[in-house]
């Protein structure tokens, strides 16, 4: 047989399945999809090399907007409303189907679950007074459903609230400024702007628009929010799939529906305005910054720490996805089945409905085994594939096992050694763990490889897995069916790839050609072995020539009736046997052909031909005939012999069909979770553990692909992630968790509780940090006000940590005092801070009226530059911080109008009949007093009160309860309590009161004093890799308490 060709020669080097050729696909592989993802991303954030008129604006507008902190409850967030509202009277002036709502203030008195903890079942309150500013352009059709843009213009006390959410505030005056330009056409929908006031503590603005006339003109939204710190703005939440569509249009698109399941199963657990308009009937999609959580809310969410790039990637997307709307005159889509999601390097967006992929599921489910066992019985039974049931099968299984093992020893150990590793490097550890996975995995295929091979280890791993990631499937489809999961369609486009690679490996395997067995005799003629000198080929040196000797068919009917013979003499018994078990006999006589198969092969010898000159040699006597024979199953064995060292050409479409689009998809999207989640490690132990098993998961999902075909990787390669493993361990083990980039996030808040009368002020000023246990301590202990004179080594004086059993803890310590006010140190006194004062109060005569009269009180709570407070009620019974133990007493909370003095209409209120008659259950206003009520029947836990003139020095509130928690109206006679009004009537009232202002300096008797100099002091002395946020609704809080 001659030697293959250099072409031949050069197709098996490349294509064929060798160790070089699958370690340079792999290496290719691994190395273009991050490369590709980390191009993309670049590309995202590219503002155009033209930057446009509204981009250059609403940069200048985000300037001016994150100049300060602007919290709800500090002037600045008044500077902050004045500006927006001078911006949109300008961009309004232009057009005059623009208009900015007369209506800038409004109050709203609502019952509001907690937002941000939906299990809480207490029945919160709240009395909101808010400044959102509301901009129309009127639509040419009225009659069609507009669409609302929102963004809050509110940050939290400790943050610039340049991305939280001055970026959405920004954008939306650079949509604004285009609909305003000349050149721009009049939208055929009505759009309203919703600039809005107080997200940050109850999403109050969003709920405050619901109040205004213009809510009733529109039909869906967009909301424009940031949970991080720059960056890219994903679309992370979609009500429904028909409006979702409209973002199709968005220039860079980037959205993922893997969020909006975050938020579904309470993962992500904090909030945005969406709630609230999905809540009330609107229909639309939530686009936000999402990274990194450890600057959001913090004082390096700032100008510094975004670019031009960030804030145009959410403007152009929201402008385009609104101009697809409001420009729009067919009908808006009306599918509102849930929606699955995702962008492909922001270049296509796709999206399809929960029904479709949960029938696409099914459909998978069905018909992919149903091929895969039909293919595989037609290659069982043509024989084209020699694997046998009870050899090389569960090896996958073993391996997956055994590696999983392996990765989640190795994951608990960083985990034990470092709880909050995730938060500051996440990419470390997922290439340990993908490492040490693959070479696991690497180690024991190769090894069943080696001990017991089989004839296409990829297909039967294919089979394998296929058969583990169809379990996979069933999961998804059970939770999309009866939970709504919108964050497994991973799955299923894995498994269409690898059903895809696994059925074309079976259909080569179908169409080889059928391996037929023909019985045959192949007959040898040597010439003479005597040492005559003539020269003459031995029988062994013919055979193993193989082919190169002249062969000739023997039939079978006349080699049955040859008798045996012997070996010539001399000549060894090993010489009749052939490599791959052929058997042959050599006889003397040019008669005589011996066999030793059985049954013969019964061939025909033509007399003719044996006595040619062809076998007849120089001594005629001398001339040996070697007759050669194949049995079936030596057939066969040649075969599998063969087939094992078969080059498999269909290998490298296999791969290209599974293998880089797996991987892209684990990278792109195990990243974006990785990115989303890593820093919520710093929030609770609890999230410490998801974290770790999230990130076991995507270390699994990212080396599977390779599974099939990793027992063909070469030592180098293997080499290469030995390597790799040792150097992000080390990294993983011996790294700080924190670092300048990746801080941990400490929460402050500074409390002086003036319940016991002090004359004297002296009231300590308890600074609360929170945080993950074990970091705060070592923080203190360096602060100036706190260090131990004795000793810098030991702990700080007079501070205090409580474990709150979640990993987190809270310490306590007397701070700085602070001043909140101008003027003079007697002004600043805490207990002149917050003053009470009772007008009215009916528990003075226990014995009047009876148990189900309901008392009455009316009282001022003086509070000086405050905006917002918090009244919590108890009784001997009842304690609100013990919530769902017991019933509130308070059934009626009013806010007094001060603007008129009319109360007739409450005098007459006293009676219960007479009470419940006229006030309803709910929010009533008097039309004579203009008081504000709201009751609530089964009790009011907490009432939030808010108010927006800085001049007015106090709340007027009342208060009607009940000391016995009977009520005809209540159903549950088992939580009914009695107790006797004589000992336990009275009422406790704590009160709460918040100030957000402390990057300012105020002047006490000529004086000059930092505000909040406690966490001044924290925020000079701790290292780089701290940052602060605020604990409460502001920086300080004091504390009353009084009885009625």
């Amino acid at each position: 047989m001659s030697n293959p060709g250099i072409i031949t020669r050069f197709i098996r080097s490349t294509f064929g399945f060798r160790k070089t050729t699958l370690t340079l696909f792999v290496v290719l592989t691994y190395l273009s999809c991050f490369v590709i993802v980390a191009y993309y991303d670049y590309l995202a954030l590219s503002p155009p090399t033209v930057e446009p008129a509204i981009l250059k604006n609403s940069w200048s507008d985000l300037q001016v907007i994150s100049f300060s902190f602007h919290p709800y409850d500090s002037h600045a967030n008044d500077d902050v409303h004045d500006y927006i509202l001078g911006r949109v009277e300008n961009l309004a002036s232009l057009k005059d189907y623009i208009e900015v709502s007369p209506v800038l203030n409004s109050t709203k008195f609502f019952n509001q679950k907690d937002v941000f903890n939906a299990s809480s079942p207490a029945n919160r309150i709240i009395y909101f007074e808010g400044n959102n500013i509301l901009v129309k352009i009127t639509g040419k059709d009225p009659l069609k459903e507009g669409l609302l843009i929102s963004a809050h213009y509110d940050s939290v006390p400790t943050a610039y609230g340049t991305t939280d959410d001055g970026m959405g505030v920004a954008s939306m005056l650079g949509i604004l400024d285009y609909f305003s330009q000349p050149d721009v056409k009049q939208p055929e929908r009505t759009l309203i702007f919703n600039f809005n006031n107080q997200e940050e503590f109850g999403l109050l603005g969003a709920s405050l628009f619901f109040e205004h006339e213009y809510s009733k003109l529109v039909k869906y939204f967009i909301n424009l929010e940031g949970t991080g710190a720059g960056g890219k703005s994903i679309l992370f939440r979609s009500t429904d799939f028909g409006i979702l569509s409209y973002y199709k249009h968005a220039p860079k698109p980037f959205a993922n529906s893997l969020f909006q399941e975050g938020f579904q199963n309470g993962l992500i657990r904090s909030e945005t305005d969406y709630k609230v308009y999905k809540e009330n009937g609107l229909r639309g999609v939530d686009i936000a910054f999402f990274k990194p959580r450890s600057l959001y809310h913090t004082n390096r969410d700032s100008i510094k720490g975004t670019t031009k790039g960030s804030l145009w990637h959410m403007e152009s997307n929201a402008l385009e996805m609104a101009k697809s709307i409001v420009y729009s005159t067919k009908e808006i889509n009306d599918n509102l089945s849930n929606s699955i999601f995702f962008d492909i390097l922001g270049l296509f967006f796709i999206k399809f409905s929960i029904n479709q992929l949960y029938l696409f599921n099914l459909v998978l489910i069905v018909v992919i085994p149903t091929i895969i066992i039909i293919l595989l019985i037609i290659v069982l039974k043509r024989g084209t594939w020699f694997v046998e049931i009870n050899k090389g099968w569960f090896r996958l299984p073993v391996s997956i096992i055994l590696s999983t093992i392996v990765i989640i020893t190795a994951a608990r150990f960083y985990y034990i050694n470092d709880p909050l590793l995730l938060s500051n490097d996440y990419i470390s550890p997922l290439l340990s763990l993908t490492s040490l996975f693959i070479i696991s995995n690497f180690i024991i295929l190769n090894f069943q490889s080696w001990f017991r091979p089989i004839q296409d280890q990829k297909l039967v791993i294919m089979l394998e897995l296929n058969f583990l990631i169809w379990l996979l499937l069933v999961w998804s489809t059970y939770e999309i069916h009866f939970s709504e999961n919108v964050a497994t369609y991973g799955i299923t486009i894995v498994y269409t790839l690898l059903s895809t690679s696994t059925i074309f490996g079976l259909l080569t395997m179908a169409f080889k050609r059928k391996p037929i067995y023909e019985p045959v005799k192949n007959i040898r003629n040597y010439g003479s072995t005597s040492n005559s000198g003539s020269n003459r080929q031995s029988p062994r040196e013919s055979v193993s020539r193989g082919n190169d000797d002249e062969e000739r068919l023997i039939d079978n009917d006349e080699a049955s009736t040859v008798g045996n013979s012997s070996p010539r003499s001399g000549t060894s018994s090993n010489e009749q046997q052939e490599e791959g078990g052929a058997r042959s006999s050599i006889s003397k006589s040019k008669h005589q052909v011996t066999t030793e198969s059985s049954p013969l092969l019964h061939d025909h010898i033509d007399e003719q031909v044996l006595n040619s000159d062809q076998y007849r040699g120089a001594d005629d006597d001398a001339r040996i005939i070697v007759v050669e024979e194949e049995s079936e199953e030596t057939f066969k064995q040649k075969l599998k012999h063969a087939a094992l060292r078969s080059f498999s050409y269909d290998w490298s479409i296999q791969y290209l069909i599974f293998v880089p689009i797996s991987i892209f998809i684990v990278i792109e999207y195990g990243e974006l979770l990785l990115q989303g989640l890593n820093q919520t490690v710093q929030e609770s132990s609890k999230m410490g553990e998801t974290c770790i098993y999230i990130l076991i998961l995507i270390t699994i999902s990212l080396g599977s692909p390779l599974l099939p075909f990793i027992h063909k990787l070469n030592t180098g390669i293997t080499i290469f992630f030995v390597l790799i493993l040792i150097f992000s361990s080390s990294f993983s083990i011996f790294e700080k968790p924190f670092s300048y980039n990746n801080p941990l996030k400490l929460r402050f808040l500074q409390k002086i509780d003036i319940s016991n009368d002090n004359s004297g002020d002296d009231f300590p000023s308890v600074v609360n940090l929170y945080g993950r246990k074990g970091f705060i301590q070592s923080i203190l202990q360096d602060l100036p006000s706190l260090k131990n004179p004795d000793s810098q080594h030991e702990n700080p004086v007079n501070v205090t940590c409580t474990d709150k059993n979640d990993g987190s803890e809270l310490c306590v310590y007397d701070g700085i005092r602070p001043y909140l006010f101008d003027g003079s140190y007697e002004d600043n006194k805490f207990n002149e801070s917050i003053r009470i004062e009772i007008i009215k109060n009916t528990n003075n005569d226990l014995n009047d009226g009876g148990k189900f009269v309901p008392f009455e009180s009316e009282f001022k709570i003086f509070v000086k530059d405050n905006r917002n407070c918090v009244l919590n009620f108890n009784t001997t019974k009842y304690d609100s911080s013990k919530i769902g133990e017991y019933k509130s007493p308070v059934k009626i909370v009013t806010v007094f109008n001060d603007d008129t003095k009319d109360s007739a209409g409450e005098e007459n209120l006293i009676d219960m009949k007479e009470f419940r008659a006229q006030i309803p259950s709910g929010y009533y206003k008097d039309p004579k007093t203009g008081n504000e009520y709201f009751k609530v029947v089964k009790g009011i836990d907490e009432f939030q009160i808010n108010k927006l003139d800085w001049s007015k020095e106090y709340y007027h509130i009342g208060i009607n309860w009940l000391f016995s928690w009977e009520d005809e109206d209540d159903e549950d006679d088992e939580d009914q309590i009695n107790f006797d009004p004589l000992k336990e009537s009275k009422l406790g009232v704590n009160v709460q009161c918040f100030w957000g202002e402390y990057d300012q300096d105020v002047t006490i008797d000529g004086d000059k004093k930092r505000k909040v100099e406690a966490l001044d002091e924290l925020l000079v002395y701790s290292p780089d890799y701290i940052t602060y946020s605020n604990l409460a609704k502001g920086l300080v809080e004091i504390d009353t308490y009084f009885e009625l």
